[in-house]
């Protein structure tokens, strides 16, 4: 029964180490970390870091001091007095773009810079931002009644992107925006296409929405072409 009981009280001792760094009672600097992305819904107390996430600990000459791969990041840190640059981002930093069958992942990356001192206990909140956008599409309802089949076409720099409905490509921000062209063949085989919409007014960090809905002018003949985001609306019409 004592031996069980050992084995038992080892087992839990383990868990303990895996999930935190232990003092080793010389007055180390002990950092508190809570990470999370922004837009996550805000997770429970006892998972302060978000397992999708991968920390580096820097010295101030951003020499790698500590790195933490995704889901084995303490909540506690045990760190020497000095200077630490602390950075908190996806491990897809150098692969989004061809991820989710060339669709594109989110990619979030911060960084910040902490002073510690011998018996300092520091909490540090991350909240790890976007680094890319998104571009959704939506389509009006009975779409699928009227239009047998269709292609929604994207592009931003040199990156070509077809999507469907309800599904989002990303793209970097670095390229100055995307265009966009929607086309369709209707059930009696007739196929239709709007020339390529350029759209340049994008944020980091934001997902754009293209929604299409049947125009309310019954003389045009097109579409109606609705672009939000978290702050604002473009609207234009295009036959179709």
């Amino acid at each position: 029964m004592k031996r069980l009981l050992y084995i038992f009280m080892s087992l839990i001792l383990l868990a303990a180490c895996q999930q935190d760094e232990l003092p080793t009672g010389q007055g180390d600097a002990v950092l508190m970390l809570d990470l999370q992305r922004m837009g996550r819904p805000t997770m429970e107390v006892t998972r302060a870091c978000d397992e999708d996430l991968v920390v580096d600990i820097l010295d101030a000459d951003r020499t790698l001091y500590r790195h933490y791969a995704a889901g084995s990041v303490p909540r506690k840190i045990v760190l020497q007095p000095g200077t630490f640059i602390v950075q908190a981002y996806t491990d897809n930093q150098t692969t989004w773009a061809a991820g989710n069958d060339g669709k594109g992942e989110p990619c979030y990356f911060q960084e910040t810079t902490v002073e510690m001192e011998y018996d300092m206990v520091k909490r540090l909140q991350m909240r790890v931002p976007l680094t890319n956008y998104a571009v959704g599409l939506q389509l009006p309802d009975l779409w699928d009644n009227l239009f047998r089949s269709y292609t929604f076409r994207l592009k931003s720099g040199s990156r070509t992107v077809v999507i469907r409905q309800g599904e989002r490509a990303y793209f970097d921000i670095a390229d100055s925006g995307f265009s966009y062209a929607l086309s369709a063949t209707n059930t009696d085989g007739r196929t239709s296409s709007h020339s390529a919409i350029n759209y340049t007014d994008i944020e980091v960090g934001k997902c754009y929405t293209i929604r299409y809905s049947y125009d309310s002018d019954a003389t045009t003949g097109g579409v109606d072409i609705v672009i939000t985001d978290d702050m604002g609306t473009t609207d234009s019409n295009v036959n179709l």
